[in-house]
């Protein structure tokens, strides 16, 4: 299981926890494209479905704890892959990137990050079922820079532990014993 803390999110609210059904690249599309002796290799980036179910069943559990289930897009870089306008290169205007972004939204896509794809694909070609659990910390829709407070973004940063902790716990039997 793939746990993240720090998540750019699209349309939801800072604290929000994603856990990702799959993870997509920047054209939208389920897939990892790896370059192997000289081909490119294309790999399904697809997780598993009942076990985001499972995530998102036992988040239910945990008071003031916003969770939902999307796709997590994955770029090669922070700034212009992602669409920001705070980057030192910067070659689109505010309207191409918020245009750029409701369409990653209308395409189910509701966090972003950089490693994803790769370990969706990894994780599929070894057959091992795998989740991503992300914590998101702004809104792209709204903004680029993270204006929360730093106490704020701590607990926003605990939460995917503590949902896969619970998780375990409970895995294991212990969901009678407090976390």
């Amino acid at each position: 299981m793939k746990v993240l803390s720090s998540e750019i999110t699209l349309g939801i609210a800072p604290g929000s926890v994603v856990i990702t059904d799959t993870a997509v690249d920047s054209f939208f599309k389920p897939r990892f494209e790896q370059v192997i002796l000289g081909n490119i290799v294309t790999r399904s980036t697809e997780l598993d479905k009942e076990l985001a179910e499972e995530l998102l069943n036992c988040s239910k559990e945990i008071p003031n704890f916003p969770t939902l289930i999307g796709h997590t897009m994955c770029t090669y870089d922070f700034y212009e892959g992602q669409g920001r306008l705070d980057g030192a290169l910067c070659c689109f205007s505010r309207e191409k990137k918020l245009d750029y972004l409701k369409k990653a939204y209308k395409a189910g896509i509701r966090n972003i990050e950089m490693e994803s794809t790769v370990f969706a694909a990894m994780c599929g070609l070894c057959g091992l079922k795998a989740a991503v659990v992300c914590v998101t910390l702004l809104d792209r829709l709204e903004c680029d820079q993270i204006n929360s407070a730093h106490e704020i973004l701590v607990e926003y940063q605990q939460r995917p532990q503590l949902l896969i902790s619970k998780f375990i716990k409970q895995r294991l039997g212990f969901q009678s014993q407090t976390s």
